[in-house]
Formats: C-alpha cells, structure tokens, sequence
C-alpha cells in the first residue's frame, strides 16, 4: 500500500482525534498508535561518489563560498559538483525561482550525482516548495542534506515523496569543525545506523558549552520529525505541515528571544503537535537566551513551562542545528529518547548499502 493510500485508510477521525487542542484542566489528547509504512532511504555516498551543491535559500555571490564546499566534499572522499546557479542567481524573482528549481531537479535527475547538499540556509525555500517536483525525488531517492530554512523542504520531501532526509551542517558555511565532518560521514557515508547522538567533548565540564538538561524523566521511542523552530511554524496549515503522531519531536532555533520561541510552542501545543509526540528532544538554541522586556522567562523556563506537564519525556542540550558543532541526524528513521539519562539514539540507518 503506497503512503497516499495509507493516509486514505486511516480515516479522518483518527486525523480530527490526534491533532485536537489541549483543552486546560481536561484530559490527556488520544495518542493513536499508527502503523506507518517504512520511509524510503536513499543509497549511502562510497568513496568516488559525486554531491551536488545548491543553494534554495538566500543567494551566495561570495566566491568562497565554493572553496569552503570542495574542502568538505573532498574531505568525506566525495566529489563536489556545484549547481548552475550556486554563485550567480538572478537577482529578478520569477528568473530566481526558476533557477533554483532548475538546479534541484536536475541534480535529482541527472545519475552521476549521488547526492544533494544546499550550501546554506538563510530565506527561500517557501518561495520554492510548492513547485518542487516530489514525484521525481521519489523515483530518484538520493540524500539530501541541509538545516534551518531548508527545514521546510524537509517536511515536503516527507510528506510528498516519502524519503528520508538529513538535517546537517551544510557545507558552504563559515565554520566547519571536525566533529560536524564526522557527524556527517557517520550519518551519510556509512550503512550502520549513527546510534547515541553524542555532543563534543567539552573544554570545562564544569561551564559546559552545550548543558544536557532533562525537563520531563521518561523514555520513548518513535520516528524523528522535526528541524528548525521557526520553519516548523511556517508550514503549519500548508500540505507540508509536520505530522508528530507517536514521532520524536526535535526543535531548535537561533537569535530568538526567549518569548518568540515561547509563542511558537505555545502554538504548536494549542494545535495539538506537542502532546501527540512520542517525546521531544530540543536542541542548543544558540543566541536565544537574550533577555526582553517582552517576558520574564528566560529560555530554560520558557521550555519548562510549555513542555514540562506535557506528560512525555523531554530534555534539551543537543548540538543541533545553529551550533558551531552540528549532528547530522536523519529524519523519518526510528529513535529511542531517554530524557532521564539525556540521551537520543538513532535506531535506524538513513541510507542503504
């Protein structure tokens, strides 16, 4: 049975039941336990392999941009090939969209690449989702890498073609470390699946960079969903809105001030998306703990208010996303959380040998 009709059979009260408001004081949401058919994932990167780059966010006109991306590429042991357009977009709009789509369809298509990257992230992807071929990535599944505004076509790609993707360090930024290159070989370049999700070794344990915190004790296990904050609400009520039944939520955002990353879960809570989840892991928001005069809760309170009494395992601390460090993490695999112990462990390979 293929995902639509999976979908299809499921019934609508069932949709209308797991995505119900909380109502204050009433009982916990119903948690359907569904039974999803496995995502597709693509084939993993062997040495010699060819990587398209791209760029579907926010122009790069900067020539060394494209140094920065051979020297990751090159040093997985893969072969970068940049897109048309990487470095010269149209500045004129429909000629922009028109480019992008270009590029992506035509590495997606084209069999020598074995993969896409976006170089980086920024703002331009809700400019392009609606007219990205999602049947053509289904035929064509290949890794496809990226974070922060790409999180949006993440959902897509989900929703619409059913493939897994990979919420990563993109190769085009400033900085690269060492632990985000292994990070990525583990997740892309290798058919185990990447396992506990581990931070780097801290310089002082006592001031650590990246605090492991538990908001809610608990264990669970489910699919991983999720990306950045801010992208997740911008597909809220569009066909790609995310679908957090039973999955494992994981969220984090950058130079958010305390109460706007309160008034985004707020929301997805008032939607019903926080209490369906089989648990939530929120990433080491970086930048967003400035005070306001908008709110009195600083960041840690602000998740212990939202996420604490949701009555599933939580904790936060994760390098994920906006972080010098990055993990690369697949989407739509199965992962066990132990909010206890602080730990997320990837159960499931991304790709396939």
């Amino acid at each position: 049975m293929d995902r639509r009709s999976f979908l299809a059979a499921a019934g609508t009260a069932a949709v209308i039941a797991s995505s119900a408001p909380a109502v204050a004081g009433g009982p916990d949401p119903v948690k359907p336990s569904l039974v999803r058919p496995p995502m597709l994932r693509p084939p993993m990167f062997r040495h010699g392999d060819t990587v398209g780059v791209l760029d579907l966010s926010t122009a790069v006109y900067d020539p060394a941009v494209a140094d920065r991306v051979t020297a990751v590429i090159q040093a997985l042991g893969l072969v970068p090939v940049l897109s048309p357009h990487l470095l010269d977009r149209s500045r004129a709009f429909t000629a922009s969209v028109q480019e992008r789509l270009s590029d992506l369809h035509g590495f997606v298509a084209d069999p020598a690449i074995r993969g896409v990257f976006c170089a980086r992230g920024g703002y331009g992807v809700s400019e392009i989702v609606d007219r990205v071929d999602y049947d053509l990535i289904r035929r064509h599944p290949k890794v496809f890498l990226g974070f922060s505004d790409p999180t949006l076509l993440h959902l897509a790609i989900a929703r619409q073609a059913g493939l897994v993707t990979f919420h990563g360090r993109m190769p085009g930024l400033a900085k690269f470390t060492p632990y985000s290159l292994e990070a990525l070989r583990r997740a892309v370049c290798a058919p185990e699946p990447v396992g506990v999700l581990r931070n780097p070794d801290e310089g002082n344990p006592l001031r650590p960079a990246y605090p492991l915190r538990t908001i809610a004790p608990g264990q669970a296990s489910g699919r991983l969903v999720g990306g950045n904050l801010s992208m997740i609400m911008a597909a809220m009520g569009t066909p790609w809105e995310i679908d957090t039944r039973g999955a494992i939520l994981m969220v984090e955002d950058v130079d958010e001030a305390p109460y706007a990353i309160a008034r985004m879960l707020w929301t997805l809570r008032h939607a019903g998306k926080l209490q369906v989840a089989a648990g939530i892991v929120v990433g080491a928001c970086a930048g967003c703990d400035k005070p306001s005069d908008a709110s009195p809760y600083g960041l840690n309170e602000v998740f212990d208010l939202v996420l604490g009494d949701l009555g599933i395992p939580v904790f936060s601390g994760l390098a994920l996303g906006h972080t010098d460090d990055t993990l690369t993490v697949p989407l739509g695999v199965q992962a066990h959380l132990d909010a206890t112990a602080r730990t997320l462990t990837v159960l499931e390979s991304g790709v396939v040998g």
